[in-house]
């Protein structure tokens, strides 16, 4: 059945059409051609954009296009237009722009990537004319979001693997296993660098699953140790670890050095030597640990730790423990009274060989009840460079 148009009544009470501007000629107007020509001036600027690269016939075997604009690979395009294109007799061909606006014609059908052309038309031809022309500009203004037509092969799965990281053989079902655990070494193993000797060592990269140290290494020496060791770096500081059945050691980055005030303080103490500098580097911290605090009735009563090198004090401020810091072990390592700040000026830097000393300074201006006992000093050093 044909298109229907609106009743005569509806069509007669129209004024002007909501879409397009056009204004309809009203029943007994005068002169009637020019309301006419009004209205066919304001329905071609309204089709203005539906004739941009339009193919026409324009001679027996030729066509022309209509000058206009698009988009193309994300460049705007400007065509000219183009008349009296020559057409070969008896062949279909179709007509695209290509992404750098030139007008191609292609008897093998249109390029594969829709995002590097624009189509045009299909155009079929017998021995003398043009027997059809086939509009196919709605396949670009009308299509349908895809991937394909931006410009993408791959699958969303495979954009989603490339995303995370995980390479194109991991299925749902190897992940599946994975987060079981059930064949976590066999789907985790790396083949490239790890390697077997008759069974009896392998060295494997693995996820050692700590927050900042995601990478680590581990030796199995099957006929020699009960266990792997593992390698990795400490989040905490960038030091390298080992972890050997079941514990961690930390086997380089720092060293120590230490003194210890045995039994109960109730003198201040001077001069107390805490050991030489092994390495060549800097005091990276100074803390005061105590195995009981002192207890008086004037809450800044405590213990104040100085230490020097060769004679010169490191910090800025001293690490210092009070009775305000309440009773039992306390420790500024552990957040306790008062963190030392080392100097940073040159003073913290050692030598292999240096001095390291300590004052400890009792404070006993109220009345003590419990006297500060046992207490440690411990210098953290951060090395140069290899020992």
């Amino acid at each position: 059945m044909t298109e229907r148009y609106p009743d005569d009544a509806e069509l007669l009470a129209l004024a002007t059409d909501a879409h397009t501007g056009a204004e309809y000629i009203p029943t007994g107007t005068t002169p009637y051609y020019l309301e006419f020509r009004r209205l066919m001036h304001r329905t071609l600027l309204a089709a203005a954009r539906a004739n941009d690269l339009r193919v026409y016939p324009d001679g027996d075997l030729t066509v022309g296009i209509r000058a206009g604009r698009c988009l193309i690979a994300g460049s705007p395009i400007e065509f000219a237009g183009q008349t009296q294109l020559p057409l070969t007799p008896s062949q279909t061909v179709d007509l695209y722009l290509d992404a750098s606006g030139s007008l191609q014609q292609s008897s093998g059908g249109l390029p594969a990537s829709r995002s590097q052309f624009l189509p045009l038309a299909r155009i079929t031809t017998d021995a003398s004319s043009i027997v059809s022309i086939v509009d196919l500009r709605g396949e670009a203004f009308l299509a349908a979001p895809s991937a394909a037509l931006d410009g993408v092969t791959a699958s969303a799965d495979e954009l989603n693997q490339a995303l995370e990281g995980i390479g194109p053989t991991v299925t749902a079902t190897n992940l599946e296993f994975l987060t079981d655990g059930s064949m976590l070494q066999s789907l985790h193993h790396h083949e490239r660098f790890a390697w077997d000797t008759a069974n009896s060592a392998w060295l494997t990269l693995l996820n050692v699953g700590a927050a900042g140290a995601n990478v680590g290494l581990r030796f199995d020496l099957l006929n020699v140790l009960p266990a792997a060791t593992e390698l990795a770096v400490d989040p905490a500081n960038g030091f390298l670890t080992q972890a050997y059945d079941g514990q961690r050691y930390h086997m380089l980055g720092v060293t120590y050095a230490a003194a210890n005030f045995n039994g109960p303080i109730t003198a201040s103490a001077t001069d107390r030597l805490l050991g030489l500098a092994p390495i060549a580097g800097s005091i990276d911290r100074v803390d005061l640990s105590l195995a009981d605090n002192i207890a008086s009735s004037d809450p800044t009563d405590g213990v104040v730790a100085t230490v020097y090198r060769n004679g010169v004090a490191v910090c800025s401020t001293d690490p210092q423990i009070t009775s305000t810091d309440g009773a039992g072990f306390r420790s500024t390592s552990a957040g306790d009274g008062t963190p030392a700040t080392v100097l940073t000026d040159g003073t913290e830097q050692l030598q292999r060989g240096d001095i390291l000393t300590c004052d400890l300074t009792l404070t006993t201006s109220g009345t003590v009840s419990v006297a500060p006992k046992h207490a440690a000093v411990l210098v953290t050093i951060r090395p140069d460079g290899p020992a």
